[in-house]
């Protein structure tokens, strides 16, 4: 016979845990499911950023209190407990493939004023858990790890979860926190009438020995490997290797088909950022594919909520997974108090997720300037990129930044007209194309999964 709990939680990320740390905090029981055997161990490639230091990010400004060992998040009254290591960055800088750059933020004034001039912070998201798993089980969490949850199910006036290994669990409520690729939304039919743009796949390694002359920045290069130019990514690391700093230096494609160590060798080996990698040493590899969808529309089914990057378009990001994990923690905290098994209980948390997820974080905006290299030649970007000669602001929210991007673009539209009139149309031709048009020709690549496997 299965144990029945208040809640089910099927994901141990940022989201999961901070869900259940808050239901276990109201008095609710609370089980966790995991398809790991460890928790903090990080095995998908991750940016490790805290998004954002500088400005608010999904109503929330993060403040990392090192004296305490706190995150907090103050405009919603809460903290979480870490404890480990961050590393400041002072700039976002992207750079075209015959490197021009557009800079989000002066680097050499922002690390003059320290603290108060860094865009952000990297910290160790294993670490996080692991703070996070402790206070769980401190509070009476129960955890199963190397379950791999695979149906979800209503079962009376409560949710069934099954796994792969044939186990059966029981909660009045379920919050899916199980990623992009998540299988509970399969399960349900989620994905059914879901937008569906493209698949990306990336790769890359934590390097000691780079040669930048910017080391505590976020780069971003676009390169020359094939026909559309690639993305490259350079993001420092919070831990050091043997004294050494380390920074995870990746490359993403949406090509499936791509030749991906391929790509990565050309990004390091023959592009003009090669003189970076000269002296670098690898130290651990990683990747992760992952779907790109329209967010979800209503995440709520059948008692089951989904929150974090389970039922968002792209990462949520650590601000984004632990807001949704608290707001739906606290919902089901409030439905089970009010006796509200259903909808109706959980009603705080769909109207957070419509106001912030629906209604003020820009997926397609953010979706088609992501990808403006497909549209555009390896010598357009390099004009356009050197046509811009202003430094932005000193932002990191994805949401945020398009609209800066776009401000200096309607700058030099009139030289643009002057002296590039094609390249005035494909940018005018982007400004009107819905994502999946822009995204078309890489869909074709992809591997949307709809149903249930």
């Amino acid at each position: 016979m299965s144990a029945k709990y208040d809640l089910i939680v099927v994901g141990a990320g940022p989201a999961g845990l901070t869900a259940a740390k808050v239901a276990a905090e109201s008095g609710l029981s609370v089980a966790v499911l995991e398809r790991k055997d460890t928790i903090h161990e990080i095995l998908r490639m991750c940016g490790m950023m805290l998004v954002t230091l500088s400005g608010k990010y999904m109503g929330e400004r993060v403040i990392h209190n090192e004296k305490n060992g706190l995150l907090c998040f103050p405009h919603h009254g809460f903290n979480l407990r870490y404890d480990g290591p961050t590393r400041d960055f002072f700039s976002w800088e992207i750079h075209s493939p015959g490197g021009e750059s557009i800079v989000f933020g002066d680097y050499s004034a922002n690390l003059q004023k320290g603290k108060a001039g860094r865009a952000s912070a990297v910290y160790d998201k294993g670490r996080l858990l692991e703070c996070l798993v402790e206070d769980c089980k401190h509070l009476g969490v129960t955890f199963f790890t190397g379950e791999n949850v695979i149906h979800a199910q209503k079962d009376g006036e409560g949710v069934e979860i099954i796994t792969a290994g044939g186990r059966h669990f029981k909660g009045v409520f379920v919050i899916a926190a199980d990623g992009r690729q998540s299988r509970v939304a399969r399960s349900m039919d989620m994905n059914i009438n879901r937008g569906f743009y493209t698949s990306v796949t990336s790769i890359g390694y934590e390097m000691t020995n780079l040669n930048l002359s910017h080391p505590e920045a976020l780069h971003q290069p676009l390169f020359k490997s094939g026909d559309p130019p690639m993305m490259g990514f350079i993001i420092p690391r919070a831990c050091d290797h043997e004294g050494e700093d380390v920074w995870l230096v990746m490359t993403s494609n949406v090509d499936m088909q791509a030749d991906h160590e391929a790509v990565f060798d050309a990004f390091t080996q023959e592009s003009r950022f090669a003189s970076w990698f000269k002296e670098a040493r690898k130290v651990r590899k990683c990747g992760c594919t992952g779907n790109m969808y329209a967010p979800l529309f209503h995440p709520f089914k059948d008692n089951v909520l989904f929150a974090g990057d389970a039922g968002w378009c792209q990462e949520a990001e650590m601000t984004g997974a632990v807001m949704s994990g608290w707001k739906a923690g606290n919902s089901v905290a409030f439905a089970m108090q009010e006796k509200k098994y259903n909808e109706a209980g959980i009603k705080p948390y769909l109207d957070w997720w419509r106001e912030y997820y629906l209604g003020k974080m820009d997926y397609n905006v953010f979706l088609k300037n992501l990808y403006m290299p497909i549209l555009c030649s390896e010598d357009e970007i390099d004009y356009l990129f050197k046509t811009i000669k202003e430094t932005l602001p000193t932002v990191l929210d994805p949401y945020e930044v398009p609209a800066h991007m776009g401000s200096a673009l309607a700058k030099i539209i009139p030289t643009i007209k002057e002296e590039k009139p094609d390249l005035l149309k494909k940018i005018e031709e982007f400004g009107s194309l819905p994502p999946e048009v822009v995204l078309r020709n890489t869909k074709r690549s992809g591997f949307c999964c709809r149903f249930t496997i």
